[in-house]
This record gives structure tokens, C-alpha cells and sequence, in this order.
């Protein structure tokens, strides 16, 4: 069976920032029969879980269009951590990277227990296997590593949040180095104990042709938004601003963030909601300043992960509220 869904504005955003034409979103409420706990994206696809798991994606006249379908199952590691995954690339060098080595050590319990990882493991395009265990003052606190070529030489780094127990999260990069997994950069942890930060995507966010790494440090307070390049070997902040958020406290979902270029310049934007996640705000970032290009109140609080649907006339955004409401954001 498939749902149509008719474009229908119920909230209206507007944009933002300076030098750029004025332009409505509007967010749509998706009539979905269930409560929406999950959405997923896979590749192109969106999949939204409301008691079942259903496919989105765009029917004649730009309507939205649901069928019963499940997406495809995520590859758990053996001896990994809870609800940790494998993230799997093509290419040289790694191809594929999960965590390993169950602790407590930790106990700050952010993403729903107390359990994070203290080893990363790697499998290489030859097929070997390496691994990298912390020391006892530190743990990964996080779910699945992220795949990325981050210094341009065509071989994919391990993107990792890791936690100091007695000076909170700091992003760290890892790679192939001399034949092991290797810190080949990292920031500064957060200063303090639990204290955490949440990467909110990879993307060439500021158009130079390096891969960026966007995070939230602190999400739950405050939230401030950082890009990070690697640069010369190590490290190198190149954008900030203050009232994000992509995470809710103790949940598994990472995912409050998505990517997508919407104005068709070869640049992606960043979208992701406001510190109380009651907005969907686009960002985009130019000679070191992050600019508002939208904001569009959602109506309730966003807790799912963020979808996004391609289309000729830009992308869509598909997301689920706390109160079980899905909705979806596009350009009129």
C-alpha cells in the first residue's frame, strides 16, 4: 500500500542571513498511523519507523509517498558495545572500523548506560585486522566510529569522540600509520568530567576542497557548534557559534544533524536544530563565519535522526518529533 502526501504548509521559517534572497520554508506534518521513534538514512533513502518500518520518498507533483519496506540491517560487531555499529567504506586503506572492549569506567551514562568502548578496531582493504586500546583514565564515548578521507591522501580516517574520565570529550582522528592505528590529531578535551560533544557531520562544509568536521560541545547545555579541518598534520578550528543542539540526554540516536546543498552551489549546508530543538536551522559556512540561512520552528521538540530526501527543487527534511509527530521541511 502507499500514502501520498500532499505538500501542505503548517509552519513557515524564513531566512536569515545577509546578502542572500529571501526564501520561505515550511514543515509539513506527515500523517503517519503510529508514533514515530526512529528514522534512518540509508545512502539516498529515509526510512521512518512508526510501529513499522516505512520507506519515504517523492511521488508525482513533489508529493511525499510511504511503503511498507524495512531498511536494510545495520552489521553489529562481535564483542562490541551496546548498540554499537560497523562503519564500512570502499577505497584504500581502513574499510571498515567499530568499537570494542565493554567498560564502566566511565559512568557517565550519556547515551543511555554506562557501558562505552575502550578499544578501537580497524580492518584494512587487505583485510587486516588492527586494533588500538586506551589507557584506564580514558573510554570512546560513542556509538560507531565515522570513515573519512580527512587529509586528502585517499585512504579513509577513523573520526572518534573520546572521553578523558577526569577532562570530558574531545574530538580524535585516527589512521593508518607505520603498519598501526595511529592518533594522527585530536582537540582539546572539554576541561572537565562528563562533559561530552557530539560530531553532527563530515562534509567540505567551507567549499576549499578539504573535508570539515562540524560538532556540538555540550550539547544538552548550551551547545556551541565548531567546524574543524586537518590542516599541516593536526587539527584546526575554522568556524564557531553558540545555541545548538544534536542529542537527547540518554539516548542512542546520534543522528539530530543532516547535510545537504541547498542552494545548488556545489557547498553543502549544515542543518540542525536550535538548543531546545524546537527550530531546524541551515547553516552555512564562509571565511570563517557560520551563517543562518534558515530557521523553521517544528512545532515540538526533534529527538530522531534527520533525514534527507533529494529533489530538482532541493532537498527535503524528514524528522520526528518527542511527541511522535513526523514532519518534513522543504523550500516552497
Amino acid at each position: 500500500m502507499m500514502i501520498r502526501v500532499a505538500h501542505i504548509m503548517c509552519v513557515v521559517g524564513f531566512l536569515a542571513a545577509a546578502g542572500t534572497a529571501r526564501a520561505e520554508w515550511s514543515a509539513t506534518l506527515l500523517p503517519l498511523a503510529g508514533k514515530v521513534t526512529r528514522v534512518r538514512q540509508v545512502g539516498g533513502d529515509v526510512y521512518i519507523k512508526a510501529e513499522s518500518w516505512l520507506q519515504v520518498s517523492i511521488c508525482d507533483h513533489g508529493e511525499l509517498c510511504f511503503k511498507p519496506k524495512r531498511p536494510p540491517a545495520e552489521a553489529e560487531p562481535a564483542g562490541g558495545i551496546p548498540d554499537g555499529k560497523i562503519a564500512s567504506s570502499g577505497g584504500r586503506g581502513v574499510v571498515r572500523t567499530w568499537y570494542s572492549e565493554p567498560t564502566d569506567r566511565y559512568g557517565h551514562g550519556v547515551l543511555g548506560d554506562r557501558i562505552e568502548a575502550g578499544s578501537l578496531m580497524a580492518v584494512d582493504a587487505a583485510g587486516r585486522l588492527y586494533a588500538m586500546s586506551l589507557g584506564p583514565g580514558s573510554v570512546f564515548e560513542d556509538l560507531t566510529p565515522r570513515l573519512a578521507d580527512m587529509d586528502g591522501d585517499g585512504m579513509a580516517e577513523i573520526a572518534t569522540i573520546r572521553s578523558r574520565l577526569d577532562g570530558g570529550a574531545a574530538l580524535a582522528i585516527y589512521g593508518l600509520r607505520n603498519g598501526q592505528l595511529e592518533e594522527i590529531g585530536a582537540t582539546d578535551p572539554l576541561g572537565r568530567p562528563n562533559r561530552w560533544l557530539n560530531i553532527a557531520g563530515i562534509a567540505d562544509f567551507t567549499g576549499d576542497g578539504r573535508l570539515d568536521i562540524a560538532l556540538i560541545k555540550t550539547p544538552h547545555i548550551g551547545g556551541r557548534l565548531e567546524i574543524w579541518t586537518f590542516r599541516s598534520g593536526s587539527l584546526a578550528r575554522v568556524a564557531s557559534a553558540e545555541g545548538f543542539s544534536n542529542h537527547v540526554i540518554g539516548s542512542t540516536e546520534l543522528g539530530l544533524s543532516a547535510i545537504a546543498d541547498i542552494d545548488g552551489d556545489g557547498t553543502p549546508e549544515l542543518a540542525l536544530p536550535d538548543a531546545g530543538r524546537t527550530e531546524l536551522r541551515i547553516l552555512t559556512v564562509r571565511d570563517g563565519v557560520i551563517d543562518q540561512r534558515a530557521a523553521v520552528a517544528v512545532g515540538g521538540r526533534i529527538t530522531t535522526a534527520i533525514g534527507v530526501l533529494k529533489t530538482p527543487e532541493g532537498p527535503i527534511f524528514v524528522m520526528g518529533l518527542e511527541d511522535g509527530r513526523a514532519i518534513a521541511i522543504r523550500r516552497n
